[in-house]
């Protein structure tokens, strides 16, 4: 189910830059449905795969680079190839060969394309655009790896950083005239660092209270379920209330889905195959679009590009998840030697494993 999920939030963030059709709050909670999913994934496999011990987070760290950078450079390099030959600026403003020392590095490590101020952002070109969402990610990973992610109380704490962190950026871009901030200071909660702070620290807890949380959803759902009816209603209506409340429905929808989940199981290589296939949309949407508007000559914001660059993805991930596979042979016995080592560890009782969740390809 998740693997479905996380393709539906893919295709939705690509219609938001492709085709969109006035909701763009959509994408917003999409991306921070994705931070929440990760942070409760990455959260348990801390716990029950690689441990908190040096070996155990290096272990953990290369296996979220071989899980991420493999399709990453296939796609900046079909993306620096193609801008041999096509000014895919005229698409979009980032994406341009990257010149300076400081874009090279951060194209090819992801690392370092956010900030704590989203006019850093605006000037770094990026091959694949929405990558600066992985940077935000990557340095999630590492706060819940290094230390956030041990205890409910180290995450409740991450979020309370994370707020505090957006309420100085919110303040910051009150007090400067700067246009790029947009109305209501929305980019300087979202294109930010420590945007992801509170969604990756939600999803988390889910992992430490998922059998609470699971009780409460029994006896509570309909008013949840109307609830995020209503507030998605005020969304669209009040443009306050789509920057603001609006990308963090996406976080109280997914935790709802992680609490509601059904039992599962590995799932099957037609089901792993579309999860994976999510997040080559993801990274190459953009780039895709960019092909067929600037060298095809389609009408932008259009129908027939988001259309097109569907199953273009598609056609993509049949030669990525091939690739993915063999990458996640050496990705299965770095998990494999952590695990025992998990294993033999003494575990707290105040730190239960839960029964699995989801085995889903993002492990």
């Amino acid at each position: 189910m998740l693997e479905i999920i996380r393709y539906a939030l893919a295709a939705i963030v690509a219609e938001t830059h492709l085709w969109p059709l006035g909701v763009n709050w959509a994408g917003s909670q999409a991306v921070f449905a994705f931070y929440a999913l990760s942070g409760y994934l990455m959260t348990r496999i801390l716990h029950e795969r690689y441990g908190f011990t040096p070996r155990g987070i290096t272990a953990f760290l290369i296996n979220r680079v071989l899980r991420l950078w493999p399709a990453y450079l296939v796609v900046i390099a079909g993306t620096a190839l193609a801008l041999r030959f096509l000014p895919l600026q005229n698409f979009f403003f980032s994406l341009v060969p990257p010149r300076s020392l400081l874009g090279q590095v951060t194209n090819l490590t992801i690392l370092g394309q956010v900030g704590f101020d989203f006019t850093y952002l605006i000037p770094l070109p990026r091959l694949a655009p929405t990558s600066w969402s992985l940077s935000i990610e990557l340095f999630c990973y590492c706060l819940l790896g290094f230390y956030f992610g041990k205890t409910p109380r180290r995450l409740i704490a991450l979020a309370a950083v994370g707020a505090a962190g957006t309420l100085l950026s919110t303040g910051h871009c009150w007090l400067d005239p700067s246009p790029y901030y947009g109305t209501y200071c929305f980019q300087n909660r979202y294109g930010v660092l420590q945007a992801g702070f509170i969604p990756f620290a939600t999803g988390g807890l889910v992992y430490f209270y998922d059998a609470v949380l699971r009780r409460l959803l029994a006896d509570v759902w309909p008013w949840l379920v109307a609830g995020l009816i209503g507030c998605e209603l005020l969304v669209g209506l009040n443009e306050f209330a789509s920057v603001t409340i609006g990308p963090f429905l996406g976080v109280v929808a997914m935790t709802a889905i992680l609490v509601a989940r059904p039992p599962v199981s590995r799932p099957s290589p037609l089901v792993d195959f579309i999860g994976r296939a999510s997040y080559h949309l993801f990274i190459a949407h953009m780039s895709i679009g960019a092909i067929l508007v600037v060298g095809l000559g389609l009408a932008v914001n259009t129908l027939p590009v988001f259309a097109l660059s569907l199953p273009i993805a598609f056609l993509l991930s049949s030669a990525l998840v091939p690739l993915e596979w063999r990458v996640n042979r050496v990705r299965g016995r770095i998990s494999s030697q952590s695990r025992l080592r998990v294993l033999h560890s003494t575990i707290s009782p105040a730190v239960p494993i839960l029964p699995a969740g989801p085995t889903a390809s993002d492990d």
